[in-house]
This record gives C-alpha cells, structure tokens and sequence, in this order.
C-alpha cells in the first residue's frame, strides 16, 4: 500500500495484502481496503499498523463509506451490497447481483452499483428499491461529478465515460490500458487506475 503525494512522490504506508483492490477512509484517518485476495477488508491505523476489519467475504472488490457512517462492501461472487457498523453486519442493503463492481453514493443518500456482468448500472433509492439507469459494457469502479452524473470505467474497451441519469452516455476518455476505479479529489480532479499501465491517471475539468 502506498501513499502518492499531489507531487507524485511515493511512499511505502502499509504491506500485507493480498490482491489489494478498492480503498476508502473513515472520519479518522484510518484507511479501509478491499483486499480481494484474502477475502477481508482490512484497516490501516494513521500509524501504518495492519488488521483484518471484516473477515469471511466472498471476493470484496469495491467498498465507500455511506453519508450514515455505514461502509458499504461489494462482495463480487456472493452478489451483495452489504452495510456495516463497526466491523459487524448491519443489513444486506441488496443481493441477487450480477457480480457488483463499484458503488457511489449521491447527495441524497441513493446508491449507485455497478453490474460488472450485468452491464449496467442500477440505483438504489432511500427505500430499498433497485433501479436501472443505463447500460455500460464491462464497468468496473464508479464516481459521481459536481454535476450529479457517473463516470464509470470500462478495462475492457479501455475507457472512461460519462452516464447521465438519463442513461445515455459519452465517452470522456479512451486509449487507456485497463482503467479501473474512477475517484475524485476535493477539487473536482478525475483520477483512474490505469492497470495496464501500472499508472495513475489525473483528468481535469467540468465534471
């Protein structure tokens, strides 16, 4: 696990994992990690030291913490979404998915997944109730711009594009070499994991 600053210098903060994938902090500096290959989420203390958070998943791949304080898990074989609170199981928030691959969260509290097998993307609204919003071809990791719309990367055709809520889309960026995980910083920058690569991306402007 490293730490990149704005100047990308790297730096060593954490070993131990096992095919480590999404990353998410908490109020209080400590950072989450979906560590696909051992099948946990682990927590890095503001120190650097390693524990396992949640153990027994069944291939967590993305994670986010929801506006409630609740850290949401995608579970990629198990086909959940599921919710919790100090490292124990609140609810399956939902299930029967079609290996789920990234989720965002608006400033109404709705939740966005993506079906990395379903192509597409579904909302769930306050209520529990699934939604589609649009068809998008291999989508893995998701993020929601100022303006409200999702930016969702596509490894497979090797880009990065825009969905509105109304579900059409547009391509942002394209020739990228497996892009993943799609995250915005404070000030509006568009970051990708560009896993062909072995590279970050850094994308500027309205979104």
């Amino acid at each position: 696990m490293v730490r990149i600053t704005p100047g990308g210098k790297v730096s060593r903060i954490a070993h131990g994992f096992s095919d480590p994938h999404d990353l998410a902090f908490d109020a209080s500096g400590y950072l989450y990690v979906a560590d696909t290959g051992a099948n946990r989420v682990g927590r890095v203390s503001p120190e650097g030291s390693v524990t396992t958070y949640i153990s027994g998943l069944r291939v967590p791949v993305d994670l986010a913490f929801h506006p409630n304080g609740e850290l949401f898990v995608c579970e990629l074989y198990a086909g959940t979404v599921t919710a919790y609170k100090s490292a124990k199981k609140v609810r399956v928030v939902a299930s029967s998915l079609d290996k789920p691959h990234g989720l965002a969260f608006d400033s109404t509290g709705a939740t966005y997944i993506n079906e990395w097998s379903g192509n597409r993307i579904l909302k769930l609204d306050r209520k529990g109730r699934l939604h589609p919003v649009a068809a998008v071809e291999d989508p893995v990791g998701v993020a929601i711009g100022k303006s409200g719309d999702l930016y969702v990367a596509q490894p497979q055709a090797g880009k990065v594009s825009r969905v509105k809520m109304d579900g059409t889309s547009i391509t942002l960026i394209e020739g990228l070499n497996e892009p993943r995980d799609p995250a915005f910083d404070e000030a509006g920058n568009l970051f990708v994991a560009e896993s062909g690569a072995g590279r970050i991306v850094k994308m500027t402007g309205d979104f």
